[in-house]
């Protein structure tokens, strides 16, 4: 049994790929200093952080394509909050990775076409659908589980938002981590959202958004969970 990386200075420096949005990469003000970075810290290892604002788990499949590699010692990803966000039905979606002039011209178009259709009332009167829909969002997740075998693979629950009439959606995702997570044996779930719902106050920069201290126990509960968990199991890194 190999021992935890905290005590092994003379292997190699374990790499562990971080897929995510904005509460991964952190904003302006903590970045370079999100759960990551503070999660490399603990356990000396290299996080490569390929957090964006804006993100799905569509983005994250164009990441964890380039991003991956033999290299790799393990994988950790939080999609979830704009993956369940509930839009006009009929907006198209618009990469934000890999990015280009023609995406942002078009995102922009897309987003006044959203606020047209929801000034006229057909969010309302033709209906709202998620931004990636649950089916979709678990059969990605599905494709990563495949991907990253037999790499340690964490999902991460997407923490509650301030905006309470959002969580029930996010919920909903959350228990399609669950569900996939007790079903392969190299992946594990990070359970964080009932954490979070004690602590908003404490840990949010605004009502999305954690602050450096919910990163800090995001990076806290993760590094435990390497630990006493991955480190010591039979599939360990």
């Amino acid at each position: 049994m190999s021992p935890p990386l905290t005590s092994t200075s003379n292997r190699k420096q374990k790499s562990v790929l971080f897929l995510g949005d904005c509460n991964t990469l952190g904003t302006p003000d903590i970045e370079g200093k999100a759960y990551p970075e503070q999660f490399a810290n603990e356990l000396r290892a290299l996080a490569i952080n390929c957090g964006h604002t804006m993100t799905t788990v569509r983005e994250g499949s164009e990441y964890l394509a380039s991003r991956f590699t033999k290299n790799t010692d393990a994988v950790c990803l939080q999609y979830g909050l704009v993956d369940s966000w509930k839009t006009f039905k009929f907006s198209p979606y618009i990469l934000y990775y890999p990015d280009s002039r023609r995406r942002k011209f078009a995102r922009k178009l897309v987003k006044k076409f959203k606020k047209w259709c929801k000034s006229l009332g057909l969010n309302a009167l033709i209906g709202e659908d998620n931004v990636v829909p649950v089916s979709e969002y678990r059969n990605r997740i599905l494709s990563f589980i495949e991907h990253c075998a037999p790499k340690p693979l964490v999902l991460i629950e997407t923490v509650p938002n301030k905006d309470i009439s959002r969580n029930a959606e996010i919920r909903r995702y959350n228990a399609a981590l669950k569900e996939l997570a007790a079903q392969h044996e190299h992946v594990w779930l990070l359970p964080i959202y009932d954490d979070f719902c004690e602590t908003m106050s404490e840990h949010y920069s605004d009502p999305t958004h954690l602050s450096e201290t919910g990163h800090a126990h995001v990076a806290k509960k993760l590094s435990n969970l390497f630990n006493e968990t991955i480190f010591t199991d039979q599939k360990q890194l």
